[in-house]
């Protein structure tokens, strides 16, 4: 019965340990490219007419999403312009909802 525990335990450890752990900077990163995907890949989007740049973001990491802050860019043949957008990410940067 003690072996089984142990190998339980060892089990649940190496599971737990390849787990993907990343620095700040790389979360920023990620989060950036997730975005970007986002916006620039939407049904009837134009991407040779507009085009969606993030510029920075800033984020909370709650226990199932990043709540992101984000400074985009937006591109236009004629015009350029720079906003806020807001969204929540999911911990697998796959799974993008916009908040405004």
């Amino acid at each position: 019965m003690r072996n089984i525990v142990i190998i339980g335990f060892t089990l649940l450890l190496s599971i737990s340990s390849c787990k993907r752990h990343l620095s700040h900077e790389q979360t920023e990163t990620e989060l950036k490219t997730a975005m970007e995907n986002f916006l620039n890949t939407r049904r009837n989007l134009d991407t040779n007419q507009l085009k969606f740049t993030v510029r920075s973001v800033i984020f909370y990491e709650d226990k199932t999403v990043f709540d992101c802050q984000f400074k985009v860019e937006m591109k236009q043949p004629d015009k350029d312009t720079v906003g806020d957008m807001a969204a929540w990410i999911s911990k697998d940067f796959t799974t993008v909802k916009r908040k405004y």
